[in-house]
């Protein structure tokens, strides 16, 4: 089974703000967050993307309560 979201890797931080937008992502950090939804309980979906440079080199997407913050990243 494909993991979702493994099509980004490889990808230049400039081609995923054309795919996905910036969302307010700070462009030098190495770590993007984007949230992709939220369900009926309150239960928000972040994609989180890890670079290596410019190049996307990890893909994960996590669910949480509230907000993810970097201290756990």
């Amino acid at each position: 089974m494909k993991r979702p979201y493994t099509d980004l890797i490889g990808l230049t931080k400039k081609d995923l703000i054309e795919k996905m937008g910036d969302e307010f992502n700070f462009y030098p950090d190495s770590v993007w967050i984007y949230f992709l939804n939220k369900n009926f309980f309150g239960r928000k979906t972040y994609l989180i993307i890890s670079f290596e440079g410019e190049i996307v080199k990890n893909v994960e997407a996590r669910k949480a309560y509230g907000n993810i913050f970097r201290t756990n990243l």
